[in-house]
């Protein structure tokens, strides 16, 4: 019987069930904005512990006995209006005044910046709040596979039968931790710790009682803003803010049965046959399926399979292909084998020297 007659002869009378389960569980959390966040904490740190501040004049009319600073402000203001003296003397030269122009200096924390950065504060808790509740743990995925597959077939007068259980469980959990070897929650922890630093600060706590108007977008670009790296930082998290649209966690499970599919369960058809052909050249029959016939057999199913991969491949390329693969197989077949050969005779080398010390000690 040639190799395309028992090939031919092993399909045919092939019978084969393939079954497959496939359950697949996944839960990807979006750890990009805890990145985003941790980066710019430390310069809104920096303009919260160093605010900026504009000094306010209050200006009003007092009583000469009420005024607690005469400045240059009030003699000019006093020549302005010579109604508010009360007598001069000639004599010496003295002016009294009945009231005078007193100005209060103070400082206001009540800056566009500032209001900026207030605002911006308020933003990070409503975020945080919102999407730190949606992180639960680690990102993870488990992929199960398992495929039973049981065929028999007759060649002549010979029963030929598989049964074969293929299993497969690959599980993955992508922690996040930061360079400190800190887990989400840590992280997390501590984004929430700092942020509260911030609400219990002078100037949040200032802007804060005064009611201030948050500010909108788009952001003035003044000067302290388009200069400042710190503000340069807290702009880029107020962008990320305004434009976050994505899923903080994207949850997949499939659960695939499939029976007696074409393509697959052909695969496995092939490798049967390929089994069979290799297992049948160690018996006494090698008559019936010579080494020549099964190598023949082989190839003739990969080359199927390239086929089936890309039915335009040139047979120069396939060639090729093969000639390369070949050379590359029989090179590491040829190292193999000096491997062997060599740790051969360095045993018996051993064992020669052995015996003699021992033939040594008998004289």
């Amino acid at each position: 019987m040639d190799n395309v007659e028992t090939s031919t002869t092993f399909i045919d009378e092939l019978n084969s069930i393939l079954e497959i389960n496939t359950d697949y569980d996944s839960k990807q959390y979006n750890y990009t904005w805890i990145e985003i966040f941790e980066d710019v904490i430390p310069y809104i740190d920096n303009i919260i512990r160093n605010p900026k501040r504009f000094i306010i004049n209050e200006e009003e009319i007092v009583k000469v006995e009420q005024s607690k600073k005469v400045t240059v402000e009030s003699i000019i203001h006093l020549t302005q209006h010579t109604n508010l003296i009360q007598d001069y003397d000639k004599d010496k030269g003295d002016v009294r005044p009945s009231k005078i122009l007193n100005i209060n200096k103070d400082e206001s924390l009540d800056t566009y910046e500032n209001r900026f950065i207030f605002t911006l504060i308020n933003n990070m808790l409503t975020f945080f709040e919102q999407h730190s509740a949606q992180i639960t743990g680690d990102s993870y995925y488990i992929d199960r596979k398992e495929a039973k597959y049981e065929a028999n077939t007759r060649i002549g007068n010979e029963d030929v039968k598989i049964s074969l259980l293929y299993t497969s469980f690959d599980k993955n959990i992508t922690t996040k931790n930061n360079d400190s070897g800190e887990s989400i929650e840590q992280r997390l922890k501590n984004i929430k710790i700092q942020m509260d630093g911030f609400t219990s600060s002078e100037l949040f706590q200032t802007l804060n009682h005064l009611h201030v108007a948050p500010v909108r977008s788009p952001i003035r670009k003044t000067n302290v803003i388009l200069k400042n790296p710190n503000f340069q930082k807290a702009v880029e998290l107020w962008n990320f803010i305004q434009s976050y649209v994505q899923d903080d966690c994207v949850v997949e499970k499939t659960n695939k049965n499939i029976n007696d599919i074409g393509d697959i369960k052909n695969q496995f058809d092939q490798s049967f046959l390929l089994e069979y052909l290799a297992l049948n050249a160690l018996s006494k029959k090698k008559d019936e399926v010579s080494e020549k016939k099964a190598i023949s057999i082989a190839l003739a199913r990969v080359i199927e399979n390239i086929l089936d991969m890309d039915d335009e491949i040139l047979e120069d390329k396939i060639k090729k292909v093969f000639k390369d693969e070949f050379k590359s197989a029989k090179n590491r077949f040829d190292k193999r084998n000096d491997k062997i050969i060599k740790t051969f005779q360095e045993r018996l080398k051993k064992l020669n020297t052995n015996v003699e010390e021992a033939y040594s000690c008998l004289d």
